[in-house]
């Protein structure tokens, strides 16, 4: 019943907040590259409050990445508000010829073939330095294909592993020369004894890809080191062209699972365990990572259920520090509530006027009921 009331009183205030904003997902720019002799229409998007904020962000970069923006950003975003994944930096990248860029050798018949090595170049060596010089990026780095995308996604762990700590290949064009990535994989892993990278593989059960992909997995299973996290999902009813959609969304639910606070922790709380675990994922993922706040309220609100009143406040102080943004009243009413509850009232009077601040500004919260707390505990301090 709590975690029901909580979820309304959330919905309720993000939707009022949100309902009159105007809607930008990305700017776009030419790119002048050395690499491939030639202009680039690069777009980025930037996360939510990317302005007001000093926070890094992990980028994405998306090939094809005008044709897949809408969707990427949209499922971004989705997975941002709920927690899922951090906010990140979006970067679309647009190919003026995709069978020279995304191949990195010749095809018979096929005269633009074999520009994956340039391609590679142009993205290590140019793209990526500026974009890290221009934006706050942190040092994740996630590389995203579909098709003969996917396959240059593959080229690229194999041939430039460190370049990208994960990668999303989707549907990928592994039927190239004969099949040349399913017996290229054989080769990298015998050479790789350690690759400690997150991989995802996705593709739609009425894709003919799909078979090639499988040979490739197979090679996966193996032999791929120890450290190496990977998934191979298969999506019923989709096809080459729909299952993107749901390759992109649960690509990165996966390589972004260990944001999630853990079971254990939960189910035997401590505040150590807790700050350690939320620290770690802000050092990874950037200071904007967060859990979803249907974690964060149910689990202070049963902590003081049981009496641990120092851990609620910790959990509701993380909880109004990584939604700040939001400008929810409610979430400082919370935090006030449970330091008055661990007898810290000169912390929960301050905490109060913060909420009574916010409720002025906003519209939302019971001002009166505000003032009537804040003056009690001036009288008893």
């Amino acid at each position: 019943m709590v975690y029901k009331v909580v979820l309304i009183l959330l919905m309720l205030f993000q939707f009022n907040v949100f309902a009159e904003s105007d809607v930008s997902i990305a700017k776009s720019f030419e790119f002048k590259s050395k690499s491939l002799r030639e202009n680039r229409t690069i777009v980025v998007s930037l996360p939510d409050g990317y302005e007001s904020s000093n926070a890094r962000y992990p980028v994405l970069y998306l090939l094809d990445g005008v044709q897949n923006l809408k969707h990427v950003v949209g499922s971004v975003d989705v997975l941002t508000r709920v927690g899922s994944i951090p906010p990140m930096i979006i970067v679309g990248i647009k190919s003026k010829s995709r069978m020279k860029d995304f191949t990195s050798t010749k095809a018979a018949g096929i005269e633009e073939s074999g520009g994956g090595q340039a391609f590679l170049n142009f993205l290590g060596d140019e793209l990526i330095p500026y974009i890290d010089g221009k934006y706050r990026t942190n040092e994740f780095r996630v590389l995203e294909g579909h098709s003969v995308a996917g396959l240059f996604t593959a080229y690229a762990f194999m041939e430039s592993p460190n370049l990208f700590d994960a990668y999303i290949v989707m549907g990928p064009a592994f039927w190239w020369n004969k099949e040349e990535p399913v017996r290229e994989v054989k080769s990298f892993l015998s050479a790789t004894p350690k690759f400690d990278k997150k991989i995802y593989f996705g593709v739609g059960k009425e894709d003919g890809n799909r078979h090639a992909l499988k040979r490739f997995v197979e090679e996966i299973k193996a032999a791929a080191p120890s450290e190496l996290v990977w998934k191979h999902e298969e999506f019923d009813d989709e096809g080459h062209m729909s299952a993107p959609l749901l390759n992109n969304y649960f690509a990165l639910k996966f390589i972004f699972s260990d944001m999630k606070l853990p079971q254990e922790i939960k189910d035997n709380f401590t505040s150590k365990k807790f700050l350690e675990h939320e620290a770690g994922i802000m050092k990874k993922y950037g200071s904007a990572a967060r859990q979803p706040q249907e974690i964060y309220v149910p689990l202070a609100m049963e902590l003081i259920k049981h009496k641990d009143y120092a851990g609620a406040v910790n959990v509701f102080r993380r909880n109004a520090e990584a939604y700040k943004m939001n400008k929810y009243p409610q979430n400082y009413v919370w935090l006030a509530e449970a330091l008055e509850k661990n007898k810290e009232p000169a912390e929960a009077l301050k905490v109060y006027k913060q909420a009574y601040e916010l409720s002025k500004e906003t519209g939302y919260g019971e001002l009166e009921k505000l003032a009537k707390k804040i003056a009690g505990l001036k009288a008893k301090l």
